[in-house]
């Protein structure tokens, strides 16, 4: 497995970018800063697994991308559905707690 630093920070940057939007159209006080952190952690994990870790093996390389382009933009998505919508904490951490675990589960099988 390789991790390319200079993706790694773009992945960063966007994580960012999108966290700044999740803070700014988030109209629910109690969870502004929750979506904002838990959110930005999230996509940033997603994107950098997507983008910026490679496998030796070329047939497991496109799965694995794949698997996380996938759930990189599922869990982006339910981000900004959870930001735009009327939810309570205990949901939005559900939610957001079990695709990410999933994700990880599934990223660190492929990946061994």
């Amino acid at each position: 497995m390789k991790i390319n630093p200079f993706l790694t920070i773009i992945a960063l940057l966007f994580a960012a970018i999108v966290s700044y939007a999740l803070y700014s159209y988030c109209h629910a006080e109690a969870l502004r800063w929750l979506i904002t952190l838990f959110g930005g952690v999230s996509i940033f994990l997603a994107w950098a697994g997507t983008i910026a870790v490679s496998l030796t093996e070329k047939k497991r390389n496109v799965n694995f991308k794949v698997m996380n382009g996938l759930f990189a933009t599922a869990i982006t998505a339910m981000q900004l559905i959870f930001t735009f919508s009327a939810v309570s904490t205990p949901t939005y951490l559900l939610c957001s707690g079990v695709l990410l675990l999933v994700w990880l589960t599934l990223a660190y099988a492929m990946a061994k």
